[in-house]
């Protein structure tokens, strides 16, 4: 089985190797459908496998953008490695399985279904498939050119994330920055905290910050701000390409540093200069004998929703009821994170994601995929691209 095939492979992001090797598997699958497939690699400074596109060109008018990734978040020295299925064939387990190796066999199997009905030969797609996706290269004007440059060339956008139920897809993802927060205090003995030629410290002044952020934004719906990791002690470090830090320090010393690093999640593009303006307002307050500067970088702007996307949505609803499956619904954009499709919605008409397979706990040890929703899935796509070919 060809989904068993790939989530045997690792495909960390970090595994470039094995990110190729995924590609490989399915680069001649491609051209044997009249694909031509192409790998674009990145610098090898970025350390990342690069881009697998497979475009095929025909007289349709719609020209049609689908959206994958190769890799995955389970690094080479993750325990959960393989694939394995439930006794009753019903659910299948491995990382990936639905993220996304479970949308990389639903857009090949909706090739071959266009190719067996003589579709394929009028169609005008192209796919895209990132082997970062998980952890996108910086700088993404470089990592995702591909992918942009493909969807200025194209109409409409399908994205083959996983889907969280069969009767959910997504319209709209939330846009997504990291901040850097430091502060720095006056190392003393701990016996002349709070005094006033010693201060509080750099951890009270970081817990001030963060304190205040959590006060402020659980009060406004749809964005979020998550703290990921947080120092302080004597001497701090964070090693960012690996997601892992390390402090120093005793209980005798007053910390002079102290670091946090996280994610902000956004619906449009002022939210997020708010909060920007906002904590930048509340670390120019800092407590005595301290000093915080918090720095922004934006990583995947939002997807709005928009009519065009919405519209896009009752079609493949209305495909889904033709196939004897629940009419499709919105999914809120709290309950997903951001994707690469996002990247190109500016390019684009209309896009839609979350057509891949569904299941639950992807980025986990648990990652399931429901069996049964890979045939479907297929069939809804099959059927909505080869009503676009025909427009």
């Amino acid at each position: 089985m060809l989904l068993e095939k790939l989530v045997n492979i690792n495909s960390g992001t970090a595994n470039a190797d094995g990110v190729k090797q995924i590609g490989n598997l399915l680069k001649p699958e491609f051209e044997a459908l009249g694909f031509d497939v192409r790998w674009h690699d990145l610098p090898a400074d970025l350390k990342h496998a690069g881009t697998l596109v497979a475009r095929h060109t025909g007289n349709a008018k719609t020209r049609i953008l689908l959206i994958a990734h190769l890799d995955t978040v389970f690094p080479p020295t993750s325990k959960f490695q393989h694939f394995t299925l439930s006794h009753d064939g019903k659910q299948a387990s491995g990382p990936g399985v639905i993220d996304d190796k479970g949308g990389l066999v639903t857009i090949l199997y909706t090739m071959k279904a266009l190719k067996n009905a003589d579709a394929l030969k009028n169609a005008n797609i192209t796919i895209v498939m990132t082997g970062d996706e998980e952890l996108a290269a910086r700088p993404t004007s470089l990592s995702r050119k591909v992918l942009m440059d493909a969807a200025k060339q194209s109409d409409i956008a399908l994205g083959f994330e996983f889907a969280l139920a069969p009767d959910e897809l997504v319209v709209s993802r939330r846009g997504l920055s990291e901040w850097f927060l430091t502060a720095t205090g006056n190392a003393a003995h701990s016996s002349q905290i709070f005094q006033p030629n010693v201060g509080f410290g750099a951890v009270y002044e970081i817990a001030r910050v963060i304190d205040a952020l959590r006060m402020e934004l659980t009060k406004t719906p749809d964005i979020t701000m998550n703290v990921g990791l947080l120092l302080g002690g004597q001497q701090v470090h964070e090693d960012i390409d690996q997601g892992t830090g390390t402090a120093s320090g005793r209980k005798t010393i007053v910390p002079p540093n102290a670091l946090a690093h996280g994610d902000l999640r956004f619906m449009t593009k002022d939210e997020r200069d708010a909060i920007e303006a906002s904590l930048q307002k509340i670390t120019a307050q800092p407590l005595s004998g301290t000093h915080s500067k918090v720095e922004f970088q934006d990583i995947m702007p939002a997807m709005p929703a928009t009519n065009a996307n919405y519209a896009l949505l009752l079609q493949y609803s209305a495909i889904s009821q033709q196939l004897g499956g629940p009419a499709l619904k919105a999914v809120a954009p709290d309950e997903r994170g951001g994707a690469d499709i996002s990247y190109i919605t500016p390019y684009v008409k209309a896009g839609i994601d979350g057509l891949g397979p569904w299941g639950s706990g992807a980025h986990t040890e648990h990652e399931t995929l429901e069996v049964a929703s890979l045939p479907e899935a297929t069939k809804r796509a099959a059927l909505f691209i080869f009503q676009k070919i025909q427009e």
